[in-house]
């Protein structure tokens, strides 16, 4: 099978009516073909995918029985009493199954689209018309169409789908023979009817539809909320002006719908309903959540409550290990049971989590037992923001997410090495007043399983934010230390440096934050080291005999060799530093790759 070697991603300027070439795939029954696909024997049996009572998918087998599609289990088991049913609850096989699809189709070096975990869009605009401009006129159309053109559309879009519908062919049989999964597609000129087409001929077969047909095949759909961009509040609005089918909206004026919807969602509405459609495909990248969600009949206990927090952090930071990134935003999500309404409704609150929590081991980042209390600390935290625990309160599902995410870089020899996990040197960047650091501080997409739905993302709190630091209250502090106070190392450490570098680097295992290492500085003519400064003092590494009086010996023992001699050359030379003998907030202006200033006090 031959590839394009040419990229897809600049699509060339095509003057006519439908240039596009999109594909959507399907992969059949998902859930179970997993299943299928890990123990063979299960294909001649009837399957069930089982989360919690309900029987989320099942195989063909199983529908052959009359098995649909989040059925009760006992409900199924009466109409299939030999129904096999396997526990679904853990996605881990489904999403690798689904990242390992995702991966087989950038065999093309087109733009990918993920829809859920089973669906993909590809825009294969550029390999087909290398092909029409390398092949000549003979092209015969793989799998079914919806219906034969009665004359061929000037643009030559008939043509180029036949090409598509090759192309599409081709990757149905590569997920087939590499990752033994039967798939489904839908080809045409845009992305709304490539996706409603496709499960036209389920399972294991393809669908082409010419740009002619859209109108007429639109006008088949039994519901407006069959159009993906639909959601069930506009349904509702449509519904109460008597617009029920898509031939409805197709027969209504666009005046009409202007007098219910905003100009643009008039126009859109009407646009879908002839199968008209111009969202491009987006190439998919890492997702910009991470998350799961646990369900059940009800729970009032706050003990419980954190058991199952407990659990879903645990699978959780599987996925962040999977995933290579750094959490640095938590959500936790309830749904609370509310009689009065007699609905169950979603509530969430996030905060900001501390990226030193995550230590990168061979590139994975790593989650240690003092850490995961840090993040369940937070996680309780917010969710006594969301439960007044004076009241009896009824959950029925709670999750848990990771919302934003860095990229850290490894190297060797970097500051931040060291300077990451929570150091006990006194940081302009998280010191508070009055020495208080508590808290307070179209749409095609498909839902995730592992999704959830925030409503509220105003709560910031644990860690503040580095790019916004606040204002230090210098006499407050001095203030706290002139009791005989010592400053707690966690209300005191570096929430996250960065350096010029630009470098984020591994977390040391070095950790100098004990209550009785803490730095109490003075102010200091801090001055910025040159280079034959650095080589001049390489032999006094290790020794602080001629250290200021401020400095903590064995803090500067354990710093490693390189920072030492940083640190002494400009205590020796300060001639050679940009650091003015000035104020702090004037020192805070100084190049922030100069280890001192966070060692620098008035």
């Amino acid at each position: 099978m031959e590839s394009s070697s040419s990229s897809c991603y600049n699509h060339s300027s095509v003057s006519s009516d439908h240039p596009k070439s999109i594909i959507h795939i399907d992969v059949d029954c998902f859930y179970a073909q997993v299943e299928m696909v890990r123990k063979p024997e299960l294909r001649s049996q009837p399957l069930g995918i089982q989360q919690k009572n309900i029987v989320v998918t099942s195989n063909y087998e199983a529908r052959k029985f009359g098995i649909k599609k989040c059925m009760l289990v006992t409900d199924a088991l009466k109409v299939c009493p030999s129904l096999k049913l396997l526990n679904g609850e853990d996605l881990h096989n489904y999403r690798t199954a689904s990242n390992n699809i995702f991966t087989a189709l950038q065999h093309w070096k087109c733009p990918v689209e993920k829809l859920g975990m089973d669906e993909n869009f590809i825009d294969v605009t550029n390999i087909v018309e290398e092909r029409v401009r390398n092949g000549g006129d003979g092209f015969a159309l793989v799998g079914r169409v919806y219906s034969e053109p009665m004359s061929e559309c000037i643009c030559g879009c008939h043509t180029r789908l036949k090409v598509a519908s090759q192309i599409a062919s081709e990757m149905r049989k590569k997920l087939f023979d590499e990752l033994g999964f039967t798939t489904c597609a839908g080809i045409a000129h845009n992305k709304l009817l490539a996706k409603l087409i496709c499960p036209l001929h389920k399972p294991n077969d393809q669908t082409t539809i010419y740009p002619e047909h859209g109108s007429s095949f639109m006008s088949t759909l039994q519901s407006v909320r069959a159009i993906p961009s639909i959601g069930s509040k506009t349904t509702e609005a449509l519904i109460s002006q008597k617009i029920v089918t898509v031939s409805d909206l197709q027969q209504v004026s666009v005046d009409v719908l202007k007098k219910h919807f905003s100009s643009d969602m008039a126009v859109r509405l009407k646009n879908l309903s002839l199968g008209e459609d111009n969202t491009p495909v987006k190439q998919t990248g890492k997702p910009q959540s991470i998350g799961l969600e646990d369900s059940f009949k009800t729970v009032s206990v706050k003990s419980e409550v954190e058991e199952r927090f407990a659990t879903l952090l645990q699978r959780l930071l599987v996925l962040v290990r999977e995933d290579g990134r750094i959490p640095v935003s938590l959500r936790v999500t309830l749904r609370k049971k509310d009689v009065k309404r007699l609905c169950s409704h979603r509530e969430s609150r996030q905060c900001q989590v501390s990226p030193s929590i995550f230590t990168i081991n061979n590139g994975t980042p790593t989650v240690t037992e003092v850490g995961q209390q840090k993040l369940m600390t937070s996680i309780m935290r917010l969710f006594n923001k969301l439960i007044d625990l004076s009241k009896p309160f009824h959950l029925t599902l709670v999750g848990l997410a990771f919302t934003k995410f860095q990229e850290r870089m490894t190297g060797r020899g970097s500051i931040v090495n060291y300077l990451m996990n929570d150091i006990s040197v006194q940081s302009v960047l998280n010191i508070t007043n009055d020495c208080d650091t508590s808290a307070s501080s179209m749409d095609y997409s498909a839902a995730s399983p592992s999704s959830s739905t925030t409503t509220d993302l105003s709560d910031a709190e644990v860690e503040p934010s580095p790019k916004k630091p606040k204002k230090v209250n210098w006499i407050a502090k001095k203030r706290c230390l002139s009791k005989g106070e010592v400053a707690s190392p966690s209300k005191l450490r570096v929430s996250e440096l960065r350096l010029n570098s630009r470098e984020l680097e591994k977390v040391s295992e070095l950790r100098l934050n004990s209550r009785d290492r803490s730095l109490t500085p003075r102010a200091s003519p801090a001055k910025e080291i040159s280079d034959t400064d650095t080589m001049k003092d390489v032999s006094d590494a290790g020794n602080c005999d001629d250290c200021p009086s401020y400095v903590d010996k064995e803090v500067f023992n354990a710093l490693p060799d390189e920072m030492q001699q940083e640190l002494k050359a400009m205590w020796k030379n300060p001639s050679n530093s940009e650091l003015p003998r000035s104020s702090p907030r004037t020192m805070n202006k100084a190049k922030p790759n100069t280890i001192l200033k966070y060692f620098v006090h008035k």
